[in-house]
């Protein structure tokens, strides 16, 4: 259904991250084809390789201690979460303001037409940034022993409270949506509403830097050399894997050994992918993998903020300037 369709663009950005990170590290030269402009020369990095700090002793490797660090412009905490520069221009709190503001808008389009919009195609929160574990793959091996390879705590869906998608007639949609080609719907016509006709927004500038500084990080000789220790460390258990991502989307090991359930797509974990997801984040601790990566991808985001400061400010100050727009409708302006 296309409103499920719909739905899954606010989550693009992150397929797009995790296709260069998995691409990047098994094919450093192939990665420059896959940065946000589809074009490597758009990549706003230099060829020397940016200086980071010494890293940090990682308790002999032992796994069962969690990644925690600060330094370098990154932060990595023990539960799981990384804060790296890029991440400070965005906020979920203001990506949700203005989303329910676009309902808003929407609610009164639809209305004006004589439909009321179906809260399943209501959105609650706005585009959420990757987390960590999409991008460098697992981190904490308490998740691991339970989840193996799969999402270690799922994201509530933003429309779990809502009606059926089955209520969508196709006429609603046809409201909703408009033609794809013009985006001439109520849904469009609210995001142009706030936006204007350009479709960038702050998060979806900052998605693109991240892709370039993934790009850069992945080609980086510092972290390809980290990648091959890690890999070599798989195959001495067993494991023939590339990359850090590569185990996550091997089917052939998600849920080996047991059967698929009814509807489900996979098997639940495994005791062997268990097995190899334990494996894997002990040669992360061995090789000191992920406070590489987080170190090095901190300083690739720093040069490149430092390269398009002047893009930054202007595309938060149109930020600010749609917040508050935002919050003067959800309060009946």
């Amino acid at each position: 259904m296309q409103a499920i369709r719909e739905r899954r663009l606010w989550t693009a950005c992150a397929v797009l991250l995790a296709v260069i990170s998995l691409e990047g590290c098994s094919d450093p030269a192939g990665s420059q084809k896959h940065n946000a402009a589809g074009d490597s020369s758009s990549v706003a990095v230099s060829n020397a390789e940016p200086s980071i700090p010494p890293l940090i002793p990682t308790e002999n490797g032992d796994p069962s201690k969690p990644v925690d660090f600060e330094g370098g412009g990154a932060v990595v905490r023990a539960d799981g979460s990384m804060i790296l520069p890029l991440d400070t221009y965005i906020s979920a709190d203001d990506e949700s303001t203005i989303v329910r503001a676009e309902n808003a808008l929407a609610q009164k389009c639809m209305q004006a037409k004589g439909i009321e919009l179906p809260k399943s195609l209501a959105l609650n929160t706005g585009p959420q940034a990757p987390a960590p574990y999409v991008l460098y793959g697992l981190i904490d091996i308490d998740s691991a022993k339970i989840y193996g390879y799969r999402e270690p705590h799922p994201i509530k869906s933003r429309n779990d409270s809502a009606s059926p998608d089955a209520k969508v007639t196709p006429a609603v949609e046809q409201a909703y949506f408009g033609d794809p080609k013009r985006d001439d719907g109520c849904a469009g016509q609210a995001r142009r509403k706030l936006g204007g006709q350009n479709a960038r927004t702050l998060f979806t500038y900052v998605q693109e830097l991240r892709s370039q500084s993934l790009a850069a990080t992945n080609r980086d000789g510092r972290v390809t050399a980290v990648v091959s220790k890690w890999s070599a460390c798989m195959r001495e258990s067993g494991y023939d894997y590339p990359n850090p991502l590569a185990p996550g989307h091997d089917r052939s090991l998600l849920g080996r050994g047991l059967p698929v359930p009814p509807g489900a797509t996979l098997p639940p974990p495994s005791p062997a992918e268990i097995a190899a997801a334990v494996t894997d984040i002990k040669c992360k601790r061995r090789t000191n993998y992920l406070q590489t990566a987080a170190l090095v991808s901190a300083a690739y985001e720093q040069e490149i903020i430092a390269k398009h400061a002047s893009e930054l400010r202007d595309a938060q100050a149109k930020q600010r300037l749609k917040l508050q727009e935002s919050k003067e409708i959800l309060q009946g302006g």
